[in-house]
């Protein structure tokens, strides 16, 4: 390999980020090189507001449920980012909550976001029959083009840190396409536990590089799309070191932007069946979620159902 390849190898292999609004061509790793200074990173954001919303969630199956509608949600993420203040969002779908109670200290981390927002039919059904102010369902894909939306009408600068290669590049062509004049401050994938060998676990040094890529952006909005619980033990592993205001979690949610904006179809959603969706398209991944998994989570909330009825009586 010449010396130039090896150099380009190498710096791939410390981080690849696109930094936006670097304007003098690209360098080696695919970061753009400019001949301006960077600006000074902004600092940490305060936990007051996050604080605030945080002590508003109720407890559905040991898991901290927020009930706001969306126009409260958007104005929560516009304040957070206008006052540089920490909010940290995440969602429960049936099948979140149920590895949170399979997986040790998964609720812990979980119960930290200052939102967790409702994913999925499941999860709104279950929350109403036990008593939970539901609005609807508000999953990324119901939530994040609120906020793309919001971003574009106000300039608010958003990170996409996706899973596999190529991921958040993908979803930030989609969005810019959707929402002409959204800020997209730079892109990351999150791939590198599994090119290092050992999949739901990061090497330090390259947490240092993602935090890097990430701060040198100022963003005002970071979207994390990892799987789970990998990426509630990353959000908690370097919150404190971001200085971006808002972070909300995703799953898959940029690997099917990267596809298109709005995945399920219209009817789709119209009729509740997105989860039939995932599972036509997804059958072998899937199939356990949706049948035996969704099963054991009836029977979390039926059980929870009947342990309130029975304590009432007494």
């Amino acid at each position: 390999m010449s010396a130039t390849g090896e150099s380009a190898g190498q710096a791939r292999d410390t981080q690849e980020a696109r930094i936006v609004g670097e304007t003098a061509g690209e360098s080696a790793n695919g970061v753009a090189a400019t001949s301006q200074p960077r600006p000074a990173e902004l600092p940490v954001p305060g936990k007051e507001l996050g604080d605030r919303y945080r002590a508003q969630k109720r407890d559905f199956l040991g898991l901290g449920l927020s009930c706001m509608p969306d126009d409260a949600f958007v104005d929560a993420v516009r304040q957070a980012v206008q006052t540089r203040s920490r909010l940290t969002v995440s969602f429960i779908n049936p099948d979140y909550a149920l590895k949170a109670h399979r997986t040790p200290g998964l609720p812990e981390k979980i119960n930290r976001f200052d939102v967790v927002l409702p994913d999925g039919w499941g999860v709104v059904l279950g929350a109403r029959w036990l008593g939970f102010p539901v609005a609807d369902r508000q999953g990324n894909n119901d939530i994040c083009p609120k906020v793309f939306a919001l971003s574009a009408e106000h300039g608010l600068s958003n990170f996409l840190l996706g899973y596999r290669e190529g991921t958040a590049e993908g979803a930030a062509a989609t969005v810019t396409a959707a929402f002409p004049g959204l800020p997209i401050a730079g892109t990351l994938h999150g791939h590198w536990d599994v090119k290092r060998g050992h999949p739901g676990r990061y090497d330090e040094a390259d947490i240092d590089s993602m935090i890097d890529a990430i701060n040198a952006s100022n963003a005002d909005i970071l979207h994390v799309s990892l799987p789970t619980p990998l990426q509630q033990t990353w959000v908690w592993q370097v919150s404190d070191r971001l200085n971006v205001p808002v972070i909300i979690t995703g799953g898959a949610y940029l690997d099917q932007v990267a596809e298109r904006l709005y995945w399920y179809p219209g009817w789709i959603v119209k009729m509740r069946l997105c989860w039939a969706y995932r599972l036509v398209r997804e059958p072998r991944r899937l199939w356990k979620r949706y049948s035996l998994d969704l099963m054991a989570y009836g029977g979390m909330v039926l059980k929870e159902k009947l342990t309130r009825r029975f304590s009432r009586s007494r």
